[in-house]
């Protein structure tokens, strides 16, 4: 036999997988090997292909030492570094290759993968490309896929969608493809899409845990906690301790209002991950649905002490509100300061309800609302028919909210105003049926009341196809309960923003958004990407038939001293900042014996703002707390009140209509915004303009002064209870024929082919 025989023996052996004896006829070799490069690399290749690395890269590395030009040996080598999770120095090693053999193409996927395992992807994108300007074999499906994942990891997101679909063109069966395809399309608002192709091709190919991952937050994405919960649960059968299908679950859970299950299942994950960001952020939530708002703070807080790479969340911002709710102002500032920074360089997620709490910044609140239809609702609108040129309106409002509300109580008497012969009204309720006074009132109402809170989106839209609406009017807007995915879908050829959410949608789906001269002052148009239709008086939409009980009402029942000033302010506790809180304390203390009654709306507020008084050298007893009473008590108690506080840069809206409609003046100070703004709008439909001051000075000055003067404040009370009876603001059949007249344009408007277009409402005084 020739020399070459053993070594051809030996590496027959590791082809045909005998690497145990393969191994052992290398090392017999060795020593006859006096270059120290052939068998040393062989050994080493077939001791990595048994699982043994260390020892595999001291024989390639030895090799290598002898043969430093060798592009396919410095290759192996790297690819050795790169399993034992050295990548830097493979790295290293993959680019000495590429010196040696520009076109040796291994060495070029190798380095572009290890890159994009590093996260450094713009590098890895860069390596990518350079193997396509090459026209280097082996850009298969993988090679588009990985670099899709390079794309995305920079927020390329359309990029990296036609990079995986690449994928997917060469192999349809490439699960890995198919999943980054379906998350591309979420991460574009386009979930409905997402799902459906998902599902597809789960049905055609099977289902792996990363393309069920991702439909699982498709299906969650649209509402449907149910189907998310099913294939969260899929994963988990499969690994009982998957982190992500374990975060899945639990967000699925909090959707069905399993909160406890859902605390359960987040708890775990958080004990295997305590530096798991969505899974703490998960967790506030569920505390929230289940208002322990304590609770809830303290997750977000835990979140956001966490440091995040290029994708951002909101977790800052919810731990803000969470703790506004409880009124802890604990470095507010700095939290604000950050937050704005951010939302400003684009390098964190500003919530859009909580940007409205936390700033009085119109131009930062369209930017919110924006980022967040961007991130969630950016597919394309459904092609709809244009409304009906003639006959009755089918108009149908949306909300969450049809019950024991404050938009119940304020939509209510609207909908039994419209003009049936010239409208058909729908209700399709998101919410709970509760069978309560009020959502007797609305279901009596209007033409068809649709539950609509347990249907998936798909069924939504077919009801509202069959009712076959001109006009959907959406009253949630980014207040809970909502479902923006429909609007987002396109429920009707119009769409309109209406009381539910005081500012822009952000949303090119909604055409209209209803306001006044006040709340949206001519020129601020170009905070909102609605068209705005103002009202001839307030936006904001009352009850001339509103129950206001009075029989039996005294000082003493609610803790009130009998002689003492009583100021008033029943907003929610998130209104309440601590430059509003600081101002009270100063009218508190020039005002000897007054009083400042406020709305009990959880016990760490309670807390909080006791200690926040004597914080500021005030009685806590000073602070009154007023518990919950059925609805007509609620609006009569005001009277007991001397004069209403408002709040900035969240005004009292609902709070300052039931203030003004039981008597009970307010004094408020407009922001810049539409949410700092509708207490003076509702005074000067009241025809109070004078309790509308311009600075925070004046508002302490008018506050102390009026408590001095009762003949003055006597004389305000008089003019309010005088102009109760006839002024606009409780006139609901004049603002139903109004609003009606509005949506009639809107109507005129889309049934003419024109597009969305500002107007104002001229004045039709009675019904």
């Amino acid at each position: 036999m020739s020399a070459a025989d053993p070594l051809q023996a030996a590496l027959a052996l590791h082809q045909a997988g005998r690497l145990d004896e393969a191994i052992r006829a290398y090392r017999r070799l060795l020593p006859a090997d006096r270059g120290g490069v052939q068998v040393n690399r062989l050994l080493g290749l077939a001791m990595f292909a048994r699982g043994d690395g260390a020892a595999a890269l001291r024989h390639l590395q030895a090799a290598a030492a002898r043969a430093p030009r060798d592009a396919a040996l410095l290759n192996d080598t790297g690819n050795v570094l790169r399993a034992l999770a050295r990548r830097p120095e493979a790295l290293a090693t993959f680019r000495r290759a590429i010196e040696a053999a520009p076109g040796l193409a291994d060495a070029r996927f190798n380095l572009a993968d290890c890159l994009l395992e590093l996260g450094r992807h713009a590098e890895a994108l860069d390596a990518y490309d350079a193997i396509a300007a090459l026209r280097l074999p082996g850009m298969d499906a993988d090679f588009h896929n990985n670099r899709g994942a390079a794309l995305a990891g920079l927020d390329r997101v359309e990029d990296a969608l036609g990079a995986f679909r690449a994928a997917l063109a060469l192999d349809p069966a490439h699960p890995g493809a198919a999943a980054n395809a379906g998350e591309m399309l979420q991460r574009l608002g386009r979930s409905r899409e997402s799902v459906e192709a998902l599902t597809a091709f789960v049905r055609q190919r099977g289902a792996t845990p990363g393309l069920l991952l991702v439909l699982g937050q498709g299906l969650l994405n649209l509402d449907l906690p149910g189907p998310a919960l099913e294939a969260f649960d899929a994963v988990l059968r499969g690994d009982a301790a998957h982190e992500q299908a374990l975060q899945g679950r639990g967000a699925a859970l909090t959707g069905l209002k399993r909160h406890e299950e859902a605390l359960a299942v987040l708890d775990a994950a958080i004990r295997r991950n305590p530096s798991s960001r969505a899974a703490l952020v998960l967790a506030g939530n569920a505390h929230a649905a289940r208002k322990d708002i304590e609770a809830a703070a303290v997750a977000y807080s835990r979140a956001a002490a966490i440091p995040h790479g290029r994708r951002p969340d909101a977790a800052l911002a919810m731990m803000a509100y969470g703790r506004l709710r409880a009124c802890d102002w604990t470095a507010l500032d700095a939290t604000r300061a950050r937050l704005r920074g951010g939302a400003a360089a684009g390098t964190d997620v500003l919530p859009p309800f909580e940007a409205l709490c936390l700033f009085d910044d119109p131009a930062l609140h369209r930017r919110a609302a924006e980022r967040h239809i961007r991130d969630n609702h950016a597919g394309p609108r459904r092609a709809l028919r244009p409304p009906r040129q003639a006959g009755r309106i089918r108009l149908g409002y949306v909300s969450g909210e049809f019950r024991e509300h404050a938009v119940g109580h304020l939509i209510a008497r609207l909908l039994e105003l419209h003009d049936r012969d010239a409208f058909e009204v729908h209700a399709f309720s998101i919410g709970p049926a509760t069978g309560d006074a009020v959502q007797g009132r609305i279901r009596a109402a209007v033409h068809a009341f649709h539950d609509c809170e347990r249907l998936p989106e798909d069924a939504v839209l077919a009801r509202a196809d069959a009712a076959g609406l001109d006009i959907a009017v959406d009253l949630n807007g980014f207040t809970g309960g909502s479902r923006t995915a429909l609007f987002a879908a396109g429920l009707a050829p119009v769409q309109v923003n209406f009381l539910g959410y005081p500012g822009t949608m952000g949303a090119r789906f909604i055409d209209y958004a209803i306001a006044d001269a006040v709340v949206v002052p001519p020129g601020a148009e170009a905070d909102w990407t609605e068209a705005v239709v103002r009202l001839p008086h307030a936006a904001l939409p009352t009850d001339d038939r509103r129950p206001v009980a009075t029989e039996g009402l005294s000082r003493a029942r609610f803790g009130l001293p009998e002689d003492a000033f009583v100021f008033c302010c029943f907003n929610n506790t998130h209104k309440i900042l601590p430059e509003a809180f600081d101002a009270w304390m100063r009218i508190l203390g020039a005002v000897p014996g007054s009083v400042l009654w406020l709305r009990e709306e959880n016990a760490p507020a309670t807390r909080n703002l006791r200690a926040a008084a004597a914080a500021r050298g005030v009685d806590p007893a000073r602070l009154v707390f007023a518990g919950r009473v059925d609805f007509a008590e609620h609006l009569g108690r005001h009277a007991l009140a001397d004069l209403f506080l408002d709040t900035l840069p969240y005004n009292a809206h609902t709070t300052a209509a039931d203030a003004l409609g039981a008597g009970l003046p307010v004094l408020t100070r407009p922001g810049r915004a539409f949410a700092g703004r509708v207490a003076a709008s509702l005074l000067q439909a009241a025809g109070l303009l004078g309790m509308v001051v311009d600075s925070a000075e004046a508002y302490e000055a008018t506050a102390i002064a009026l408590a001095a003067d009762p003949a003055r404040l006597g004389a305000i009370r008089a003019a309010l209870a005088a102009a109760l009876p006839s002024c606009p603001l409780f006139d609901t059949p004049r603002y139903a024929r109004n609003i009606e007249r509005a949506f009639r344009e809107m109507r005129d408007r889309a049934a003419a082919g024109r597009p969305p277009e500002g107007f104002t409402v001229a004045d039709l005084p009675g019904a």
